[in-house]
């Protein structure tokens, strides 16, 4: 799946402990892992409303072109499709949760865009007096065209981290597994 993913590794902590002693009783964690995906949409949809990070860190400031041309001030929402994308996947015991889309990992993790060199074909309104527009018009409403050539470009992306788990993410967690473990004995 390209896009970004969240993988969680369980080790010898806490939560590594209490997930070998749910395998060992349920033998299967399709049930508790699928919960724990359901939270995990819930707490991943909650920080793009409030545009942080797991950490709690705000994310990185939309630059003033970006402003300049979005009908939105909203970090990684002006249409939603990113936040709409997050999927998961429970097989083998294992929990993947994150997003199909191309553009998913470089909003999580930054980097640089780079722009190859074009040209292309500009529409524009003339008016009766000469002058020329300044505005870009569909080529049906033009009366003026010109090739326009644009150098090739690179554009630094700032980290946006939106997969993750913050504490509270953790303690839920654990939570979740518990209420497992705990009908195991009341059960």
């Amino acid at each position: 799946m390209a896009g970004a993913m969240l993988e969680v590794s369980i080790d010898e902590s806490a939560v590594g402990k209490a997930f070998d002693e749910l395998i060992e009783r349920l033998g299967n964690l399709t049930t508790p892992l699928n919960d724990i995906a359901e939270y995990l949409h819930q707490s991943t949809d909650d920080r793009f409303r409030q545009q942080i990070a797991p950490d709690g860190s705000p994310w990185a400031p939309l630059a003033a072109s970006t402003l300049a041309r979005k009908k939105s001030t909203r970090i990684l929402r002006e249409k939603g499709t990113l936040q709409d994308t997050m999927r998961h996947n429970v097989s083998n015991n294992e929990l993947a949760f994150g997003t199909d889309r191309p553009y998913g990992a470089i909003h999580q993790f930054g980097g640089k865009i780079e722009q190859a060199p074009r040209s292309q074909q500009a529409y524009f309104r003339q008016g009766k007096d000469g002058t020329v527009g300044n505005r870009f018009v569909k080529k049906s409403k033009s009366n003026f065209a010109q090739w326009v050539t644009r150098g090739a470009s690179t554009t630094q992306m700032p980290a946006r981290p939106y997969l993750g788990l913050s504490s509270e993410d953790e303690t839920e967690i654990l939570a979740i597994v518990g209420d497992y473990l705990k009908e195991g004995f009341s059960g």
